[in-house]
């Protein structure tokens, strides 16, 4: 977890009539950052995949890995069948406490291939709410906003979390 600290200040500003002088008082403010970024191993394990190769960033907690690992095993597998070209994954993140993916395809495909990658996708989505963003555990998890950030917490974590 990275916490960082902005040291209050004084600063000096003149108007524009240069008549008074204004002093700004920042105060110290703490940001709680999420625990976003994947592991060296768990990338290897996405990059094993043909549809994640090329792709370098990740955006979503280790505690996911498993359910990209999944989609991404499914995708491949209906376009297996389908004899398409994968989708080029776009992006993969963390937002409003869900795994949200971002795709497109090269060159067409039949409209079914597509509609199964979304419901995948959708599924994926609904998944990962019920999924402890820090220990993976999915049992008990709770969705709780913190400072204009939604996260999904077990029990445990989220007590953990927010001792700090």
């Amino acid at each position: 977890m990275i916490l960082r600290a902005f040291q209050g200040y004084s600063s000096k500003l003149e108007n524009i009539d240069s008549k008074k002088d204004i002093k700004m008082q920042t105060t110290k403010i703490l940001v709680q950052k999420p625990e976003i970024g994947l592991s060296e191993d768990n990338k290897a394990k996405l990059q094993s995949l043909e549809i994640y190769k090329d792709k370098k960033h990740f955006q979503f907690s280790n505690a996911w890995v498993n359910l990209a690992y999944e989609l991404g095993k499914n995708i491949e597998e209906v376009c297996k069948l389908a004899n398409c070209e994968l989708p080029k994954i776009e992006a993969m993140y963390n937002k409003y406490n869900s795994l949200r993916v971002d795709y497109h395809f090269v060159s067409s495909v039949p409209k079914i291939v597509e509609t199964l990658i979304d419901s995948l996708i959708y599924v994926t989505e609904d998944k990962s709410m019920m999924i402890c963003e820090y220990c993976g555990a999915n049992d008990e998890i709770e969705t709780t906003e913190k400072n204009n950030h939604y996260i999904n917490a077990c029990e445990k974590c989220f007590n953990r979390k927010n001792r700090v």
